[in-house]
C-alpha cells in the first residue's frame, strides 16, 4: 500500500461514513447482481485468524501484535522517542486477483495520542485513491463501508506531528489502532480456467469400458471449488473441493485451493453415453460463490464410444477391411468407398493381427451410420476370424451409410474407420390391372420407396419411348409408410402394343440415396372393341 499522504477531509464525509455504517448490514446481506460473492470473516470469534493479513510499516517505531486468538485482534502502536509525518505502521488486507471488495464491516478500536493517528483505510478497485472510513473513537465501535475497493488497513499514523515536524512517543499503547470482527464480502469478477487432456477417454481413437480424463484448472480469485463432468448434457460425477468456510462464511479472502489436477475415471457404459462418434464429454470448473451464481469454464472433447462389438478373448493392433463381393461396386483401390443397391446386401473382408501375426477365433463387428443428420449408429453385422486371421462380414441391404470396422478387446478398441456404401434407391412397381388392359382403360402404378426418411419423396413415373428415351408422364410423393400412387388413362394406342415403364426416383436432398430405379415392367395393351 502507497503511503497516504495527509487526506483531504472532503465536506460530508463524516455524514457519509454514518450512513455506510447504517447500510452494512444490508449490503453485507444482499446478492450481488454480476457475480458469485462470498462474505469473509477474519480475526473473529468464527474464526481465529487474521487471514492474509501482511504488516506493512514505513518506520521500525510502529510494532504490531496478532491477537486474534485472545479476542483482542491484531494491533498496531507506537513506543519511540519520535516519528517523522506521515510515517506509519499498518496491517493490510488485499482482494485476491479478479474480486473486489464490495462492502467491509470490522470492530475497531482507534486512539490518538502525541500526534499518531487510529485510522481504517480502503483503496478503491479503480485505481482512484484510498478512503478513510474509520478514525479515533474510544473503546471497540463497528465500523462499515461499501464500494468496489482493492484493498483495506487498519494502521497507526504521525498525522498531527508536533512544531519540529515529528510526532512523540506514545507509551503503553495511548495511541493505537486495533481491529477484529472483520467480515469482508468478496465479488469474484474472473473465470476460472480449465484445461483437458490425456487419459484414455482422449488418448484413444474408440474407448469402451471405463476410461480416464485429465484435467488442470486454476482460479485466481476465490479459488476452485468444484469440478463436474457431464457426457451428452448428463452429469457423470460432481466434486467439490477442500474450502476455507465456516457456518456460512470464509475464513480466508482467498479460500479455496488456486489451482487442481486430476485422472478422473469416466464409465462409459453409462446410459449417458451411446454407441458412436458423437460423444460429447464436457467438463466444468466454478469458483466459490456463497451468494449468487459462481463463474465457471467448461472445455469439451468428442469421444468414439462403442460398448456394443461383442468382446474377444484374444488382443490385436491391426485389423484391416475393404468392401468386396459381386454384389458392390468398389470405387477406389482402396476398398473404403463402394456403391451397391438399396435391394442388395454388401460385403467386407479384412485380416486382424497382433505383431504381424494372424489373430484367429475373434469377434470382428460392422457397425453402420446412414448418412443422414441424427442418425445413431448400429451394429450392423459380426464376423469371426479364421486360422488366418481373415473375416467375411455381409451388411444387410440399406441406404448409403458409413461402416465402422472393430475388434474389440477387454476395454480396448482396435479400428478401421473411413468406409463409404453408396446406395441407389431401388423402389418397387406395380402395375393395375395385372390383365391385359385396352385403350381407354385407366393404369394405376404403386410402389415403394426404400426407407428412411421417405415420406414426400417425389416419384417419376417414366414410359420408354423408343429403345433408349425414357419420359416422364406422372409424378407421385411417397407417403409415411414410403408408399406412392399415381393414375393414367390410355388413349391412343390404336394397336397391340407392349408399353414399358419404371418408377424413377431422383437425387433429393435430405434422402440418403443415389437416383436409381426399379425394375423394368411391361403392359400390353389392346386397342379399342371393334377395331
Amino acid at each position: 500500500m502507497p503511503a497516504p499522504t495527509r487526506p483531504p477531509r472532503p465536506f460530508g464525509l463524516t455524514l457519509a461514513l454514518a450512513l455506510l455504517a447504517a447500510c452494512t448490514a444490508a449490503a453485507l446481506s444482499a446478492r450481488p447482481a454480476a457475480a458469485g460473492s462470498y462474505v469473509a470473516t477474519l480475526c473473529s470469534a468464527i474464526n481465529p485468524s487474521a487471514g492474509n493479513a501482511s504488516w506493512e510499516p514505513t518506520s521500525l517505531h510502529y510494532e504490531k501484535r496478532s491477537r486474534c486468538g485472545s479476542g483482542e485482534g491484531v494491533q498496531v502502536f507506537h513506543d519511540a522517542e519520535s516519528t517523522d509525518l506521515d510515517r506509519y505502521g499498518a496491517w493490510v488486507w488485499r482482494a485476491p486477483a479478479g474480486t473486489v471488495l464490495t462492502s467491509i464491516q470490522a470492530n475497531a478500536s482507534l486512539a490518538n495520542q502525541a500526534g499518531h493517528h487510529g485510522e481504517l483505510w480502503a483503496s478503491y478497485a479503480s485505481g482512484g485513491g484510498a478512503v478513510q472510513w474509520g478514525s479515533e473513537h474510544t473503546g471497540f465501535r463497528i465500523r462499515s463501508i461499501g464500494g468496489e475497493f482493492s484493498q483495506f488497513s487498519v494502521m497507526l499514523r504521525c498525522a498531527a506531528p508536533g512544531a519540529d515536524g515529528r510526532c512523540g512517543r506514545a507509551g503503553d499503547d495511548a495511541a493505537h489502532a486495533y481491529l477484529k470482527g472483520i467480515f469482508a464480502r468478496v465479488e469474484d469478477r474472473s473465470a476460472p480456467s480449465l484445461a483437458i487432456g490425456g487419459g484414455s477417454l482422449l488418448g484413444d481413437p474408440v474407448v469402451r469400458g471405463r476410461g480416464t480424463l485429465a484435467f488442470h484448472a486454476t482460479d485466481a480469485g476465490a479459488g476452485v471449488r468444484a469440478i463436474s463432468i457431464l457426457a451428452n448434457g448428463a452429469e457423470l460425477g460432481y466434486d467439490t473441493r477442500n474450502c476455507a468456510l465456516a457456518q456460512g462464511f470464509a475464513t480466508a479472502l482467498s479460500p479455496c485451493p488456486a489451482s487442481t489436477s486430476e485422472l478422473a475415471g469416466v464409465d462409459t457404459a453409462s446410459p449417458a453415453f451411446t454407441l458412436g462418434p458423437d460423444n460429447v464429454v464436457r467438463a466444468c470448473v466454478e469458483d466459490l460463490a456463497l451468494d449468487g451464481t459462481p463463474n465457471r469454464a467448461c472445455e469439451e472433447r468428442r469421444v468414439w464410444v462403442d460398448n456394443a462389438c461383442p468382446a474377444s478373448s484374444a488382443s490385436a493392433d491391426q485389423l484391416t477391411a475393404a468392401f468386396a463381393g459381386a454384389q458392390v461396386h468398389v470405387a477406389n483401390a482402396e476398398g473404403t468407398r463402394a456403391r451397391t443397391r438399396s435391394d442388395r446386401s454388401a460385403g467386407i473382408t479384412g485380416r486382424l493381427t497382433a505383431a504381424g501375426s494372424p489373430v484367429a477365433g475373434a469377434t470382428v463387428c460392422a457397425l453402420t451410420r446412414v448418412r443422414l443428420a441424427g442418425e445413431p449408429v448400429t451394429l450392423a453385422a459380426t464376423g469371426r476370424t479364421d486360422a488366418a486371421g481373415g473375416y467375411a462380414i455381409e451388411l444387410p441391404a440399406g441406404a448409403s451409410r458409413e461402416v465402422f470396422v472393430h475388434q474389440a478387446w477387454g476395454d480396448q478398441v482396435v479400428a478401421r474407420h473411413g468406409l463409404e456404401l453408396a446406395s441407389e434407391a431401388r423402389p418397387t412397381l406395380e402395375i393395375l390391372p395385372r390383365r391385359t388392359v385396352r385403350n381407354r382403360d385407366r393404369l394405376r402404378f404403386t410402389g415403394v420407396l426404400p426407407g428412411p426418411v421417405c415420406a414426400e419423396r417425389v416419384v417419376e413415373v417414366q414410359a420408354r419411348v423408343g429403345k433408349r428415351r425414357w419420359q416422364v408422364f406422372r409424378t407421385a410423393r411417397a407417403d409415411g409408410a414410403c408408399r406412392f400412387s399415381a393414375r393414367y388413362r390410355l388413349r391412343a394406342t390404336h394397336r397391340r402394343t407392349v408399353y414399358r415403364f419404371r418408377a424413377h426416383v431422383p437425387d433429393q436432398r435430405g434422402y440418403p440415396y443415389l437416383p436409381g430405379d426399379s425394375d423394368v415392367e411391361p403392359k400390353r395393351v389392346k386397342p379399342d372393341r371393334g377395331r
